[in-house]
């Protein structure tokens, strides 16, 4: 594999092409965290503004850890999986109970934080403290496969280890690219004549057949993608959102009051489906259920 070469094309285009990005431009290792858990299943110009709002209100882990749930779900709002938020928050509150508010740099104690994983661990590491670690998000496993591992469908353990492999010195410079590069031109219908690592790519460099064959898997993924981003148009992560923002306003309320905020046409027929929901959340701890008095609150 040339790596050398791999690094060059992506180093140099980023230098001079690279998302001018606020959390790119911090080094507070909190900021990076609120942005890392915000972009998890979000695209980045959803989570701009509210990245600004949200450090505006708990600029700190103190100021995060402090706060009330409903408070942090209500600012969190829009963005959809609740559950980070409150990961967000439960992390903030453990290093600062256990920490005095300083956040770890080590991967493996990153990792041992509420909701953050793999990926997450790796991106503090090297955005936040400089470790040399890699962050294998969506993007950037796209261009590993295809770029390094010349295979769009090399398995996730193949990917990690060849992310380690190629990985140089600048880390958080080389997963700034990759992501960018990711996100740009090695989507999942990849623009291959534009992409930066085109001189590189191990893919490309294989036949036409097998270039062709990339680009027909690509194009089944993309369309399998917009199927899937139609369908959440009533789908129950629509509904749990729906039911979390309704509850940000009101100290608690009655099931008939919060069904039809919830569930366009709802009436007394879809208590059981709106207990269920209800249920899922209050699994989730995002919700607290009173199921005598068919009320919910946050907990």
């Amino acid at each position: 594999m040339n790596h050398k070469r791999i690094q060059r094309c992506a180093l140099r285009w980023y230098a001079k092409n690279g998302r001018d990005l606020p959390w790119r431009n911090t080094g507070d290792p909190f900021a990076i965290l609120v942005s890392e858990v915000m972009l998890q299943q979000t695209q980045v110009a959803r989570v701009i503004p509210k990245y600004d709002a949200f450090l505006r209100r708990f600029p700190t882990p103190h100021a995060l850890a402090k706060a009330d749930l409903r408070d942090v779900l209500s600012a969190w709002s829009g963005l959809g999986y609740n559950r980070r938020a409150k990961h967000l928050w439960q992390t903030a509150r453990s290093i600062v109970a256990r920490q005095s508010g300083r956040m770890p740099s080590d991967p493996a104690a990153l990792r041992a934080l509420p909701g953050i994983g793999r990926y997450t661990a790796g991106a503090l590491a090297s955005f936040a403290f400089g470790r040399q670690e890699p962050a294998v998000d969506t993007n950037v496993r796209r261009v590993i496969a295809r770029a390094v591992l010349g295979r769009a469908d090399a398995s996730e353990k193949e990917v990690w280890a060849a992310a380690r492999d190629v990985l140089p010195k600048e880390a958080a410079t080389w997963n700034h690219a990759l992501m960018d590069i990711g996100a740009l031109y090695c989507r999942a219908t990849p623009n291959c004549l534009k992409c930066p690592l085109r001189p590189a790519c191990a893919f490309r460099a294989r036949s036409a057949g097998a270039k062709n064959t990339l680009q027909e898997r690509a194009s089944t993924k993309h369309r399998v993608s917009r199927a899937q981003a139609g369908a959440y148009e009533g789908s129950r992560r629509q509904h749990r959102g729906r039911a979390i923002r309704a509850l940000t306003t009101a100290p608690s309320l009655g099931l008939l009051q919060l069904g039809p905020q919830v569930k366009e046409g709802f009436g007394k027929s879809d208590l059981p489906w709106l207990l269920d929901l209800l249920s899922d959340l209050e699994r989730d701890g995002l919700v607290a259920l009173n199921r005598r008095k068919t009320r919910a609150a946050l907990p």
